[in-house]
């Protein structure tokens, strides 16, 4: 039988928490209950297999056929005894707070950013180790993860890591648009799926005063939009008005500086003011204010708005959910050239990482651990982890591969470690050969025309001050108000002024000597 945590994290969690564990037996696995192991004949013969406890943050907590296979043979292969604690995804992070003062930790734990408070706080407090020596012999590892998501890792500023990146493919992601309004305005979509500035706006209007659905009623609207996470509504267009995060300046006051907070350059308000003529205009929805990430999705698949930012990597997802209400509704993808070189170019999402994993200081085996993430990314294992498995994940027709009966979502087979750059983990066996060619293109523009902000998702100690937290306030406010029309673009300038009186400058200045150190470190 294999042992539950103990201690005040157990107990608090038990409630409400699954505890999932992959076991044998003829199903592959056992979910909850009886917590018997693969290896539980190797536990009774008296031999000892090392235990690895998992802490993940998946979208179900429940262990699917196809992750208890995956896991079953990884645990064969590799002689340990894997257990999984998933947390409601809703949960997670005050579940890791509660493990963290628990004093009873697993050996493996994820976390979503390096400046998540409960990650800081614990290397701070010696909870999660370096890992330089044990990816040593991790080859795969090394060879498929970003170097800026191991820069990004040195949070000590010296050149400790502390984690091991689930890598993310670093793309420059550009618009979802509805193929089938696009034919009903005429617009003849470019080979190279690149639009201007301007054919983007002609594209807005029309969907929005041209009926392109054919209802004969003025319903739609150009774009899907909505407030980010600290309820503000940000600009439409960035990157193409020269907006692309921390880069090495000429001639200024500082050496880097992200164009938003550089007094001499104009392009952040071109950028607002962009926006505040699309919201002036009636071509962005008029829910914009109001909705989230979630709502404005929702009402692009229900056909009110016909553009929407996105991933490329989506359109399986979000083309069937638009043929539920509409069976002939269609997709296509396009990049919005940049005004100044007419090519296309955009900032980077993040630094390569999504989220990733911490190893304990109370880990038996720090190596193993290792080991076990390698293993997710070696050849002989990586076909599977992506594709997963006959009669479970997919099955063969004739030599047609689909979709298998009552597939289920595999999280922990498929999205605990990922190789930098492979766009082949967006698609699966069972992936028609036609999306693929429609969708492979796009994904490869999105990474090839990708540029990486210097600041590697460094927070500088200027923004944790009250002043500085104060005025983020004001400055939300003031850039909501300027996008909505409500007060003069102008305006930015005297919020430009203020931000750096109220903690901006020492916020540059920070983020100055951390990219220096970091840029001198990587030559």
């Amino acid at each position: 039988m294999k042992k539950t945590w103990k201690g005040a994290f157990a107990l608090t969690a038990a409630a409400a928490m699954l505890f999932v564990t992959a076991c044998s037996g003829g199903n592959g696995g056992n979910a909850g209950g009886n917590n018997t192991s693969a290896n539980s004949e190797k536990e009774q013969s008296g031999s000892e297999t090392l235990k690895i406890k998992v802490m993940a943050n998946h979208d179900q907590a429940t262990l699917s056929a196809s992750d208890k296979k995956w896991i079953e043979q990884m645990e064969k292969d590799m002689g340990v005894d894997i257990e999984y604690e998933i947390p409601p995804v809703t949960g997670y992070q005050e579940r890791v707070q509660l493990m963290l003062a628990s004093g009873d930790y697993p050996d493996l734990v994820y976390f979503p950013g390096t400046n998540d408070q409960s990650f800081v706080n614990a290397v701070k407090d010696g909870l999660i180790v370096p890992v330089n020596k044990y990816i040593e012999s991790a080859e795969n590892i090394k060879k498929y993860t970003y170097e800026t998501s191991w820069n990004a890792l040195k949070v000590q500023q010296d050149e400790n890591i502390y984690g091991i990146p689930r890598t993310t493919v670093i793309r420059n992601d550009a618009f979802w648009f509805r193929k089938d309004w696009l034919a009903k305005i005429g617009f003849d979509i470019p080979a190279d799926s690149e639009i201007t500035v301007d054919q983007f706006t002609e594209i807005l209007t029309k969907f929005t005063k041209d009926d392109p659905d054919g209802n004969g009623k003025a319903d739609t609207y150009g774009l899907a939009a909505g407030v980010d996470g600290n309820k503000v509504l940000q600009p439409v267009l960035t990157s193409q008005f020269g907006l692309l995060g921390w880069q090495k300046t000429e001639g200024g006051d500082y050496q880097y500086l992200d164009a938003t907070y550089d007094r001499k350059s104009d392009a952040y308000k071109k950028a607002l003011d962009y926006t505040a003529r699309l919201s002036g205009e009636g071509l962005l929805d008029p829910d914009a204010a109001v909705n989230n990430a979630v709502s404005a999705r929702e009402r692009f698949w229900r056909g009110i708005t016909g553009v929407m930012g996105g991933f490329a990597g989506h359109y399986s997802w979000h083309s069937t959910e638009l043929k539920k209400l509409n069976a002939n509704a269609d997709l296509t993808y396009l990049f919005v050239k940049n005004e100044t070189d007419g090519k296309v170019a955009g900032q980077g999402f993040g630094v390569g990482l999504w989220g990733f994993w911490g190893i304990t200081s109370t880990a038996k085996d720090p190596q193993k651990i290792v080991d076990m993430l390698e293993y997710y990314l070696d050849d002989a294992n990586y076909e599977t982890m992506m594709n997963g498995y006959e009669d479970i994940d997919y099955k063969n027709e004739n030599g047609k591969l689909t979709v298998a009966d009552n597939k289920e979502e595999a999280p922990v087979r498929r999205n605990t470690m990922r190789r930098a750059g492979d766009i082949q983990i967006y698609f699966t066996a069972a992936t028609p050969q036609e999306e693929i060619d429609m969708s492979k293109p796009w994904l490869e523009k999105s990474v090839n025309t990708v540029v990486l902000s210097k600041n590697l998702d460094f927070m500088p100690e200027a923004s944790k001050k009250p002043n500085f937290m104060d005025y983020k306030k004001t400055w939300d406010q003031t850039i909501m108000s300027i996008v909505l029309g409500q007060t003069p673009v102008d305006k930015f300038d005297e919020l430009l002024d203020g931000w750096y009186k109220n903690g901006g400058e020492e916020y540059v200045q920070e983020m100055n000597a951390f990219i220096e150190k970091s840029e001198g470190a990587s030559k």
